[in-house]
């Protein structure tokens, strides 16, 4: 288990220089964008209507997590609008992609991927102070974008932009398989989930 804060991220420059991204977890970490990397787990604000980076050979999966959204423009799958907290975009890493804002800037949350070597889920949560199940997965991240995340049994909670890193302790009860509750610690408030299996 790890947990993760955002003084924990890296921050910087979008692979093509037209923007920054904050880097939550990469694998192996330390990596670089240059490097072969396995799967990137990155939150970026946009500032301006423009293309995204390419990234062949990769799988890109985005979710909108504040502002109005953004029109994709994907090659080979025509047009789709990110507009609401919880929709998923998926799309190969070598497609040429380009964003245009709806309404000012937003930030947006991305799994980029190799797809020969694992398979990936992006998942939102809406959680309340009832506990949702979850299954940990051999590589699971929860990331709380706005509020605090009770994580039971573990005793852990998130508090905004916060991540827990779960599954690379075999014996843990953060295990692959080992079933836990999370929920709001009070009102409600969402939760990304990442599962990563290898292929």
């Amino acid at each position: 288990m790890l947990h993760l804060r955002p003084s924990d991220y890296r921050v910087m420059p979008w692979k093509d220089g037209g923007g920054s991204t904050t880097e939550i977890a990469i694998e192996p970490a330390g990596a670089s964008l240059s490097e072969p990397f396995l799967w990137r787990v990155s939150s970026a604000r946009v500032e301006a209507s423009g293309p995204f980076s390419h990234f062949p050979g990769r799988a890109r999966l985005l979710t909108l997590l504040e502002g109005s959204g953004l029109i994709l423009d994907i090659e080979g799958q025509g047009r789709q609008r990110l507009k609401f907290p919880g929709q998923v975009v998926a799309f190969p890493g070598d497609a040429a992609v380009n964003a245009t804002l709806i309404q000012g800037p937003c930030v947006d949350f991305g799994v980029i991927s190799d797809p020969s070597r694992v398979k990936v889920t992006l998942e939102w949560l809406n959680l309340g102070t009832e506990a949702t199940a979850i299954t940990v997965a051999p590589t699971t991240l929860l990331f709380a974008p706005w509020g605090p995340v009770r994580v039971d049994p573990l005793g852990v909670e998130l508090e905004p932009r916060e991540c827990l890193r779960l599954g690379n302790s075999p014996a843990a009860t953060d295990a692959p398989g080992a079933k836990l509750g999370v929920r709001a610690s009070f009102g409600t408030t969402p939760l990304v989930l990442v599962s990563i299996w290898p292929v």
